[in-house]
């Protein structure tokens, strides 16, 4: 509202996508000041992996679901050199009885959706639905700029 209340209807000097960044930060609480630089400012690639998911039974019939993840965080200096940067990030985590992609895909599939905080490198997140999912995975609808978002969702398996 800022900025077209500064801009709106009136001659130039125009808006330049430096007075869109700086309204933005202007109105964004310090925890999402990171995000506005890895959106507008740098190059901000992630490279985020589900590379197991687990369900366990437990006695009152619901499922802990394990999930391993592998997360990194890479800044480009658009000559195609990447450097890793430290990953602390809020990213969804998806458990489904079908792929996202599915064409009967809805509301009804999905059996736990929330928002975890990654790190970089290898972790484990454990949910706990009441049946047992098919799919499980970490930025399931890619929301973020992934170098391969096709593994970042993966089959559940049982234990024993």
């Amino acid at each position: 509202r800022a900025l077209l209340a500064k801009y709106a209807f009136k001659a130039g000097p125009y808006p330049t996508s430096l007075d869109l960044v700086a309204a933005l930060r202007a109105q964004a609480p310090t925890d999402k000041q990171t995000l506005i630089t890895d959106l507008f400012e740098k190059i901000t690639v992630f490279d985020v992996k589900t590379t197991k998911a687990v369900a366990t039974k437990r006695r009152d019939g619901q499922y802990d679901l394990t999930l391993t993840v592998d997360a990194k965080k890479l800044n480009a200096d658009g000559q195609g050199k990447e450097t890793a940067v430290p990953m602390a990030e809020a990213v969804d985590v998806g458990l489904f009885t079908v792929k996202p992609e599915a064409k009967d895909f809805d509301r009804s599939k999905i059996l736990a959706f929330k928002s975890v905080s990654l790190r970089s490198g290898v972790q484990t997140i454990v949910l706990t639905v009441p049946s047992l999912p098919k799919f499980a995975g970490v930025d399931p609808y890619a929301k973020l700029i992934d170098r391969n978002a096709d593994d970042n969702l993966t089959s559940v398996s049982k234990s024993d």
